[in-house]
């Protein structure tokens, strides 16, 4: 009995002592405040990486709208009846408006065309070097922009009769 009563007395004290061992309630909770803001924290980083991801996203698109106006804008439509042309030369001598009409058909600008203006009888005249007839204003400003970037030209919008 006394082998009994020393084996139980010792499976006892073993508990105790392996009880003992492990956390306490306080370090329990603690292990559970930490474990929970470390969820905390690792939900605030993916919410700030998709925050960031719809900024670049939003970023992107803008710039691809940005290009799809600018190359709306950079679109010249000529027009047979079109009210506008840009005017980008103008001389006395009518073979030298006409090497300079060449000059920008070479460039690419099939519509460019001269006209005179001014009474021959007065000897006040004009050759007028003029690139397209486009139907608006805004499209001749654009027509005006894109000489004046590739080409510096310098020019004017007329208007045409």
């Amino acid at each position: 009995m006394k082998t009994l009563l020393t084996f139980l007395g010792a499976s006892i004290l073993a508990i105790t002592l392996i009880a003992g061992c492990g956390p306490s309630e306080e370090e329990l909770r603690q292990q559970e405040l930490e474990r929970q803001q470390a969820e905390r924290d690792s939900l605030e980083r993916v919410y700030e990486a998709q925050m960031q991801q719809m900024i670049q996203d939003s970023i992107a698109q803008a710039q691809q709208d940005s290009i799809a106006k600018a190359e709306q804008r950079s679109q010249i439509v000529y027009s047979e009846n079109g009210d506008y042309a840009v005017q980008v030369q103008s001389w006395r001598s009518e073979e030298k408006a006409n090497r300079e009409l060449d000059m920008w058909k070479n460039r690419g600008f099939e519509k460019a065309f001269v006209i005179q203006y001014g009474k021959e009888e007065t000897g006040d005249v004009w050759y007028r070097v003029r690139i397209g007839r486009v139907e608006s204003r805004e499209m001749a400003e654009n027509l005006q922009h894109k000489l004046s970037n590739e080409y510096d030209a310098q020019s004017w919008i007329s208007r045409l009769n």
